[in-house]
């Protein structure tokens, strides 16, 4: 008798792809446990790392005939920019420990100047009278010009 239903196909599927997957898995597995496959992918890498230190070797030389800084310049830049960084760091620490509470404050705030001048229209208009309403002329008649 089957053991499967016929009402579910998905499970033969299944049934099929599990037993696909194991002889797969098995004929991967001898194949990359015998020696010849080891040192083909041993030769592979080495291959691969050499063609990669030949380009990066001719990139150098390429940048530098241009005038252009390499991947090593700039990761060299990079490093020095972090050295200044933190020591710019040590000494703005050094410098904050140094100050006090009392000398922090008059450092960051300076003394503002006092504000004692009027402006102009102030004094003028407490002693002005109210200036007189302009006549105003009626909608829709304009003057002829």
């Amino acid at each position: 008798m089957n053991k499967f239903s016929p009402l579910d196909p998905m499970a033969m599927w299944r049934e099929l792809t599990a037993q696909w997957e194991k002889s797969t898995n098995e004929f991967a597995n001898e194949t990359m446990a015998s020696d010849p496959f080891r040192q083909g992918m041993h030769g592979g890498m080495n291959a691969s790392l050499t063609a990669q230190k030949g380009l990066a070797d001719l990139m150098a030389r390429y940048l530098t005939m241009l005038n252009l800084p390499t991947r090593a310049d700039i990761q060299a830049l990079g490093e020095q920019l972090q050295r200044i960084d933190d020591h710019l760091a040590h000494i703005s620490r050094a410098m904050e420990g140094e100050r006090s509470p009392a000398t922090s404050t008059a450092v960051h705030a300076p003394p503002r100047p006092r504000r004692t001048k009027q402006p102009p229209q102030a004094a003028a208009t407490a002693n002005a009278p109210a200036p007189a309403p302009t006549p105003r002329r009626p909608a829709g008649k304009r003057s002829a010009r």
